[in-house]
Formats: structure tokens, C-alpha cells, sequence
């Protein structure tokens, strides 16, 4: 990054992934130092305070805003309350980092951008896929024709659901009540992965159901609680149809204990990527010169990217000092929240739905 400036960093929402992906991997970045944190649960803000030796805490976002001097907003808090935190945030002039979904409707993401543009401040969307370097790579070889025309891509982002984790510290009951659920949790996953491979989509349609409608908590201080988990779908194959004869497949919920299925597959008129665990493969298909098979792709640099879940904040800070869009943006996210909003509406009545939003 350019000049010596510290970027001070706040955080919002104390759980999981803010204290074991975050903050465990905040020291890899450079020129940042997270200030302060906020939570509405004191024995979390206490926790992290005392374990990270950052003294100044906060109970609500506008306490924080009124009274800390930083410059980025790290949104780690919960699903539902997201919309309101960083439009706080966006208004305050914040710079943003926000956690998936930013929403929970497309006006929700359109207020949000617009807010974004207005206070000349930096909106980073999750997820992270457009960061990955495989994710890179398998766009540059689409964009340079390697496959050919795309007809089809598949992918899958399940697990077998919150209660399921092990070291569970924090209850899960929230992740199936409205406004949350495996669609938010784990399908924008894929979907931000496809569409952002592909482009966006024109049409979704989608077969869904509640089909484990109660849980048990399996591990952590809150093994053995039950959950009601039957107001939600838990289970979607999600269909898309990105136009120019090419379709998409999406596996996604909390149905899936276990899997070696490929996490994203691209299939094109002269060849395949297949991103298995251990990497990316690439099947090739050249009539020309005889040659059809498997190969491993190699890394292009030397050393190859680096990449890192929070290696998100590097980027939202190279995108204020270059003012440029950040590589996970707002408009992508908005996208796919149009897409999980029209699933709920063709799961519940079996119809295709068109798609307006792009980026």
C-alpha cells in the first residue's frame, strides 16, 4: 500500500468468524490496526478486549460512530442485522467491509450503494470468491476462450448445518429464523461464485424443501439443545439460466454431512475446469492438434497470490488509495441477493423468474 498511513479498523458482531478467521488472520495485513469493537452481548466485547488488549469497546454501532475516530467498518455481526449497521456506517462515512448477505432485499443493497456514492466512501461486499486465485484463473481462461463457448457450470456449497459444527461456543438457533437460513448462510456462496464466472444471471428457478425440520445441537457450550428448524427450506437445487444456451446448477442448505463432489465445475465446447480439494483441474479438448485429457494447472507467478479470508480488508485499502471499485462489490452482491429472493418465490410456486439486476 502507498504512504505509512495506519488504516484503524473497527469491528462490529464479536462471533465466530470475527474472533477465528478475522482476528486470527488481521496480523497478515500490513499498515492496518483494529481500534475498537462493538457487540450487544458485553461478555463478548469483554472477551475480545481482553484477549486482544483493545480496551476501546462499544454496545451499538451508533455509540461507536459518535465516539471512535477510524476509517473502515468491519460488519461481522449477524445476518439480520446488517442492512442497518452499514447503512450507519455508510452515512457516518465510513469505509465498509461487510459481511454476507449486505442485505436483505434489493432495495435494501440498492439503498446501501447509493449511500456509498453519496458519502464518496468504499463498499466491500462479501464473499471473498473474486479474490480467490484460482477463481482469477478460471476467469482468464474463459475470457481468452481456452473452453470455448460455456454451456454449463455446477456448483455446490452445503455443509450439514450450524448445529452440526464441532467447538460449536455460540447458539445456532438463529441461523433458522427468518432472514437467515441456509440460502443466506451457504448459498451465496455459490451463487457469488457462478455469476461471478459467468456474468449475471437472466432467469432462476428452484426446487426447495424443509427436509430435516427439527435439529440438535451436536457439540460446544450448547450440545444437546434442540432447534426447531422447520420455518426455513433447508435444501435447494437452484437452476439458472444465464442466456446463449448456457444453464447453471446450484446444490446449497444444511443437508449435506459430508461430500467429495466438486465445489464448482465449468464445462465449455472445448474443455472442463474442475476445482477439486487439492486444487484446480483442467480438461482440454483440441481437435487441432490431437490432443484431449486432464492436466494440472500450474501457478503463473512466482510466488503465486497470496490469499486469505481477510486479505479482503488489503484490498477495500488499495481501492481507496487507487480509487477504484474493490474486487468483491456491492452491485455483485446486490445481484445475487436478487437471485435468493426470487429462489424463496419460485420454490414456493414452481415458476422460472427473470433477473434485473447486474453488475
Amino acid at each position: 500500500m502507498g504512504g505509512n498511513k495506519i488504516w484503524k479498523i473497527a469491528m462490529v458482531g464479536l462471533g465466530g468468524i470475527a474472533e477465528d478467521t478475522y482476528m486470527a488472520q488481521m496480523p497478515r495485513n500490513t499498515g492496518v490496526e483494529v481500534v475498537a469493537f462493538c457487540d450487544i452481548k458485553p461478555e463478548r466485547t469483554a472477551h475480545f478486549s481482553q484477549k486482544y488488549g483493545i480496551d476501546r469497546i462499544y454496545s451499538n454501532v451508533d455509540d461507536l460512530l459518535a465516539n471512535e475516530d477510524f476509517d473502515i467498518l468491519m460488519d461481522t455481526a449477524s445476518i439480520q442485522a446488517h442492512y442497518e449497521i452499514n447503512m450507519k456506517a455508510l452515512k457516518a462515512g465510513k469505509h465498509l467491509y461487510s459481511q454476507k448477505p449486505i442485505g436483505l432485499t434489493v432495495a435494501e443493497a440498492t439503498d446501501m450503494i447509493e449511500a456509498a456514492k453519496a458519502n464518496n466512501v468504499k463498499f466491500a461486499a462479501s464473499p471473498i470468491h473474486m479474490l480467490r486465485p484460482d477463481i482469477i484463473e478460471a476467469r482468464r481462461l474463459i475470457k481468452n476462450g481456452i473452453l470455448g463457448k460455456i454451456t454449463l457450470v455446477r456448483a455446490m456449497s452445503a455443509h450439514g448445518g450450524p448445529e452440526y459444527f464441532q467447538y460449536r461456543a455460540n447458539d445456532p438457533s438463529w441461523f433458522f429464523e427468518p432472514g437467515a437460513g441456509a440460502l443466506y448462510d451457504m448459498g451465496v456462496h455459490a451463487l457469488h461464485t457462478v455469476t461471478g464466472v459467468m456474468g449475471p444471471a437472466k432467469a432462476v428457478s428452484c426446487m426447495a424443501a424443509i427436509s430435516q425440520p427439527s435439529r440438535t445441537v451436536r457439540s460446544g457450550s450448547f450440545d444437546g439443545k434442540p432447534i426447531d428448524s422447520n420455518k426455513l427450506y433447508d435444501n435447494y437445487m437452484i437452476h439458472l439460466d444465464f442466456g446463449g444456451g448456457a444453464i447453471g446448477d446450484i446444490v446449497t442448505g444444511f443437508c449435506v454431512k459430508a461430500s467429495t463432489a466438486p465445489s464448482l465445475e465449468i464445462y465449455g465446447e472445448y474443455g472442463a475446469i474442475n476445482f477439486v480439494q487439492g486444487g484446480m483441474k483442467v480438461y482440454l479438448d483440441d481437435h487441432a492438434r490431437k490432443i484431449r485429457g486432464w492436466i494440472d494447472q500450474q501457478p503463473q507467478e512466482r510466488p503465486a497470490p497470496s490469499f486469505y479470508q481477510c486479505s479482503c480488508i488489503m484490498d477495500l485499502i488499495a481501492a481507496i488509495e487507487e480509487d477504484r471499485q474493490p474486487a468483491i462489490t456491492a452491485e455483485h452482491a446486490r445481484h445475487v441477493i436478487e437471485i435468493m429472493c426470487q429462489v424463496e418465490e419460485c420454490a414456493a410456486d414452481g415458476t422460472v423468474r427473470k433477473l434485473s439486476t447486474t453488475f
